[in-house]
């Protein structure tokens, strides 16, 4: 009789094993699936224009290379503060799959998608509960903030993946001690990659060498981590020098608000949700502040072996990035935008949800998990930055059997127009107005016009008209068929008068 009972509980123990991991699969996919609903719903905007144009492979690398160190637009100038390696990395894969819009999006996609895996990886290490693995999963893959930068032409995706590899390899190595000569390469070559691809990752691994002096001071352990500085200077002195002698790259100003809200509004997608996250973390850090006991009789050692782990991890690497941030903001030059410090947002979720699960109560659990997912439907549409409409003005035109289009616009802007699938399938041919000439139209054709963007001005000008449209509408040389406003635009359907 006893060995059938053994039987039925191993399977039963195997089910909801199976179980366990086809809903964590299936948030998985969740996330996947919103980062592409997000990349097909909304457009690029001007720094993903720029970028776009820096990453031509259809130029050679000397003319990249202007265009990125010398700023070079055309008719324009525009240094880029990212490492050129990442810029020559994006080039020369749009090199072998095709250079358009949507193939950039999908080379970032996919670290994207590495992430939430990586991210599921490094929680293991935290808690085998199925219960904690829910809530952190559930806080990343439907956190806006995450949805929206990991799609930016930016280094976002990739530092976020090679950030999360970089912790787990750390604590296998430096918490569990797990040495061996894989974890120590893997180790050294993500957080090396980490940090030439994303300079401001240095205040996460600035965090790994805080951990390892406090819990590791005397182990050899710790040599890996001089190495890896040494090798990155060694191979990025051009970069370094560029970004901290010749160039001056910061813009957003360091404000006293910051300290109401450490970046917490712009990482959880709302005020309200913010909010919340942010008196979490408060309560538990104060928590976990008062639960030290230093007195006269204290004891370095034991209080280092009882506070080794993954956890103490995760909040001294939090602590050090914003101390790191503050700090370069005060002595160099500001970096107080969120999307600087991507990497932090993981570790702080991993922070909150270990000590909301160790909680163990229902309502703050349930509810937490409640208010995440209200708050990426309700806040979905809510950009700190709108898009311009790129894809629909195309289609616009291309409805009106239209295949040539003139922009008053800049090299930039007709670059990245002109390389949307949508353009390149339908043929459509995006020229400067300026090069605009009679000879060459014998029937009707379009000009675009970037109507005070919502980007640059907001909603204040709505009903306006920029006076490059005025122009437009003011040239006696042409006839206007129709004239189409839609957000950021106004479209001329236009022909020369004969």
């Amino acid at each position: 009789m006893l060995i059938p009972n053994i039987k039925l509980k191993n399977n039963v123990e195997f089910s909801k094993k199976i179980n366990h991991r086809y809903t964590i699969l299936c948030i998985s996919i969740i996330f996947i699936i919103l980062l592409c609903l997000y990349l097909n719903s909304y457009d690029d905007y001007y720094d993903d224009w720029n970028f776009f144009y820096t990453v031509d492979s259809n130029i050679n690398d000397q003319e990249t290379w202007q265009r990125h160190y010398g700023g070079d637009r055309g008719d324009g100038i525009l240094r880029e503060a990212y490492p050129w390696v990442f810029t020559y990395f994006i080039k020369y894969i749009l090199k072998f799959i095709g250079y358009s819009v949507e193939n950039t999006h999908y080379i970032l996609l996919s670290f994207s998608i590495l992430s939430v895996f990586a991210f599921y990886k490094l929680s293991s290490l935290l808690s085998k509960d199925f219960k904690f693995k829910i809530i952190v999963m559930i806080l990343f893959c439907l956190n806006l903030f995450l949805i929206r930068e990991l799609n930016s032409f930016r280094p976002h995706s990739p530092t976020l993946f090679l950030s999360l590899v970089s912790s787990y390899f750390y604590i296998k190595i430096f918490v569990q001690n797990l040495v061996s000569k894989k974890n120590y390469f893997i180790y050294f070559l993500t957080t090396f990659l980490m940090i030439t691809i994303w300079p401001q990752s240095l205040a996460l691994f600035a965090g790994q060498i805080a951990f390892s002096i406090i819990f590791f001071s005397y182990s050899k352990k710790i040599l890996v981590l001089p190495a890896i500085f040494i090798f990155y200077v060694l191979i990025n002195i051009d970069y370094i020098f560029y970004l901290t002698v010749d160039f001056e790259w910061g813009y957003t100003p360091f404000e006293k608000k910051f300290f109401v809200n450490y970046f917490f509004r712009s990482f959880f997608g709302s005020i309200f949700f913010g909010g919340f996250m942010l008196i979490m973390f408060a309560y538990f850090l104060i928590k976990k502040l008062l639960s030290f006991n230093f007195n006269l009789k204290f004891n370095f050692n034991s209080f280092k072996k009882k506070e080794l782990n993954p956890i103490n991890y995760l909040l001294i690497i939090i602590l050090t990035i914003y101390s790191a941030c503050i700090a370069y903001s005060l002595l160099k030059t500001s970096v107080m935008a969120p999307k600087y410090f991507i990497p932090l947002l993981p570790i702080i979720i991993l922070w909150i949800g270990y000590n909301i699960y160790l909680t163990r109560s229902n309502f703050l659990f349930y509810g937490t998990i409640v208010l995440t997912i209200i708050n990426c439907i309700y806040f979905w549409n809510d950009l700190p930055i709108d898009r311009p409409p790129m894809r629909e003005a195309l289609q616009i035109v291309n409805e009106k059997n239209i295949k040539k289009i003139f922009t008053t616009e800049s090299i930039v802007f007709n670059n990245i127009l002109s390389n949307y699938n949508y353009a390149i399938k339908n043929k459509i041919k995006i020229i400067q107005l300026k090069n605009l000439e009679k000879k060459t139209l014998d029937k009707s054709f379009a000009i675009i016009c970037l109507n005070y963007p919502r980007f640059e001005v907001g909603n204040s000008y709505i009903n306006k008209v920029e006076p490059e449209c005025k122009n437009v509408m003011k040239n006696v040389n042409l006839e206007i068929l129709n004239k189409i406003r839609i957000s950021d635009f106004i479209i001329f359907i236009t022909k020369y008068k004969y």
